[in-house]
């Protein structure tokens, strides 16, 4: 058998695809929960825009209802400041604009920035 017909994975290559598999790996299991919270944080602000009861809330009691429902979600990475509202003449908009930093390896960090909001209608 000649050996320049042969061909196949050498040790070395093998190894590299399997470095290289096992990082990528270990990026997502550090990426993916971020994105999972987000999801979570806009499952709780979406009920928001059916609540007729909000129209009347002040401020204060709405950022309080917001984190009562992220505090049952576990999610702990969005501060009070992070909610911002911009009003409008037909509507009040929710904003949880917030962004989480991971450490990855020695000084090489990942910035996740997240913007989420709602529409609530003032009528």
């Amino acid at each position: 058998m000649n050996i320049k017909n042969q061909a196949g994975w050498t040790m070395w290559s093998l190894m590299f695809t399997l470095f290289v598999i096992g990082f990528v790996a270990w990026g997502m299991l550090k990426i993916v929960p971020l994105y999972i919270d987000n999801n979570t944080i806009n499952s709780v602000l979406k009920p928001l825009s059916q609540d007729r009861s909000l129209a009347d809330a002040s401020y204060d009691e709405i950022v309080v209802l917001i984190r009562k429902r992220l505090d049952i979600n576990s999610i702990r990475s969005v501060k009070p400041e992070d909610i911002k509202f911009i009003e409008d003449d037909r509507f009040l908009q929710i904003r949880i604009d917030y962004e989480k930093r991971i450490k990855m390896v020695s000084n090489i960090d990942v910035i996740l920035t997240f913007k989420n909001h709602v529409n609530i209608s003032n009528k």
